[in-house]
């Protein structure tokens, strides 16, 4: 289906590999103008680039979600550019930090308010930025990657938990706050989704693949075209009564919530 974003002007932060680089991919199809947010300005270029050889309407500008002005000014130069922003996805982590993210003693704390900054203030910043733009010009939609951490309990992984939960928290408040405006705010809870850092852990031997299958009640493993699928949806003005939700896309993993398994979709998680 193709969802109605024709000359829609989308930023994407996080947006040259993974599920981002699928989302922009997607967006790009279906005719909306793409800009692509990241810290990588040589494979950010090329992927704009690659995203326009295919047909498609795309550009990118330095941003880093550690970097607040970096955002304000990325969603200020798009409007100078576009005259306004019709939708916005924030994904991404810093996924670095997890292997210093262990329990709320142990954590150093500057661990623990990195993983707030790069996970959880870098999308308040963004939003903050992008909503009196969307405002202006009559509303817009904001999608937001989270993750089942936010809420699941487990025994390590504070930080990003907690910057997580904090993401939920966000999305319903941008909801309720500016929904009158004709804004949407809606989160994505993504599972155990193949990823090119998937696939790298899958080669390397920590993923326990036939396990996962195994507890998987859907047939097959996520890909990122499958969370690229409910972003564009919940961008396009064909979810325009959907607003303040947090969905799963997991095959049903987390109804077998299993620690081993990767049930908080970490190795699908997008890293710019």
């Amino acid at each position: 289906m193709a969802y109605s974003l024709e000359s829609k002007v989308i930023v994407i932060i996080g947006a040259s590999q993974g599920i981002g680089a699928s989302a922009s991919s997607r967006l790009a199809k279906e005719g909306a103008t793409v800009v692509l947010g990241g810290v990588s300005e040589e494979r950010g270029a090329a992927f704009a680039e690659e995203l326009c050889q295919a047909g498609g309407k795309a550009e990118f500008q330095r941003a880093d979600l550690r970097d607040g002005d970096s955002l304000t000014k990325l969603m200020d130069d798009v409007v100078q550019r576009h005259g306004r922003i019709d939708g916005l996805l924030n994904n991404g982590a810093d996924l670095g930090l997890l292997a210093h993210d262990f329990d709320a003693v142990n954590t150093d704390i500057e661990v623990f308010r990195a993983s707030l900054t790069a996970n959880l203030e870098g999308y308040l910043w963004a939003c903050r930025a992008a909503i009196p733009h969307m405002v202006r010009n009559g509303g817009g939609s904001i999608v937001q990657t989270s993750s089942l951490a936010a809420s699941r309990a487990d025994t390590t992984m504070i930080g990003y938990a907690c910057s997580k939960a904090g993401v939920d928290a966000l999305t319903r408040h941008v909801a309720v706050r500016w929904g009158k405006e004709n804004i949407r705010c809606n989160a994505i809870y993504p599972g155990m989704i193949m990823t090119e850092k998937a696939h790298g852990m899958l080669d390397a031997g920590v993923l326990p693949i036939e396990a996962i299958n195994r507890f998987t009640p859907s047939p097959r493993l996520g890909k990122p075209e499958d969370i690229a699928a409910l972003a564009a949806f919940l961008l396009s003005d064909d979810a325009g009564f959907i607003n303040g939700q947090i969905i799963t896309v997991d095959g049903g993993l987390h109804q077998l919530l299993i620690r081993s398994l990767d049930p908080f979709g970490i190795a699908s998680e997008a890293q710019e």
